[in-house]
C-alpha cells in the first residue's frame, strides 16, 4: 500500500468519525422532541386544585396521547355554561389544572372539574363538556402519583360522588 493511499484512508476514517459524532450529537438534541411527540416525556404539568394558602400537589404528565386526541376536538365539545359557577371558587377539591399544553398546540392552561373543561380566562373563558374522559384519566393518574394520603382520599370521594351522580 502506497503512502498516499494510507494517508487517504486515514483522512477518510477521521472524516467518518466526525460524521458519526455529529449524527450522535444531533440525535441527542432531537431526542427530547421525539419523546414529547410520542407522549413519553413532556413539560405538561398537572396540578391538583385542593389547598388554599399552600402549594398544590403537581406532577409531570408522561402520556399526552389523550391531550393529542383532545386537541382537534376541543372546539367541537358542547358548551356547558357561559360563566364559571360560584361553587368552582369554594374551598376544597377544585379539579385539575393542566399547564404546558401550549407546546402541544393546546391552551396554556386547561382546568377540568365536574365534567367540564375550562379554557381561557375572564371573558374569553370557555366551559365545555368533557365528553372525552379527560377528568377520569386525571383521576386515574392520581393513583399512580406519590400524593399525600388525604389528597388521594379527597379525590376518591369526589370520584365516587361523580360516578354515583351519573
Amino acid at each position: 500500500m502506497s503512502h498516499e493511499t494510507h494517508h487517504s484512508i486515514k483522512i477518510m476514517k477521521t472524516f467518518l468519525r466526525f460524521v458519526v459524532a455529529a449524527l450522535f450529537l444531533f440525535g441527542l438534541l432531537l431526542m427530547p422532541s421525539l419523546f414529547a411527540a410520542n407522549g413519553s416525556q413532556t413539560n405538561v404539568t398537572i396540578e391538583v386544585l385542593i389547598f388554599s394558602g399552600r402549594p398544590n400537589p403537581t406532577w409531570q404528565l408522561q402520556d399526552t396521547n389523550l391531550l393529542q386526541i383532545l386537541k382537534p376536538k376541543l372546539r367541537d365539545l358542547p358548551v356547558v355554561f357561559e360563566q364559571e359557577p360560584a361553587e368552582w371558587s369554594r374551598l376544597g377539591f377544585g379539579g385539575f389544572l393542566i399547564r404546558g399544553g401550549a407546546s402541544l398546540g393546546l391552551p396554556a392552561e386547561i382546568r377540568i372539574f365536574q365534567g367540564v373543561i375550562k379554557t381561557g380566562q375572564g371573558k374569553s373563558a370557555r366551559f365545555r363538556k368533557d365528553t372525552k374522559g379527560l377528568e377520569a384519566l386525571l383521576i386515574a393518574e392520581t393513583g399512580k402519583q406519590t400524593l399525600p394520603a388525604p389528597v388521594k382520599e379527597t379525590i376518591k370521594k369526589y370520584d365516587d360522588l361523580r360516578k354515583s351522580a351519573r
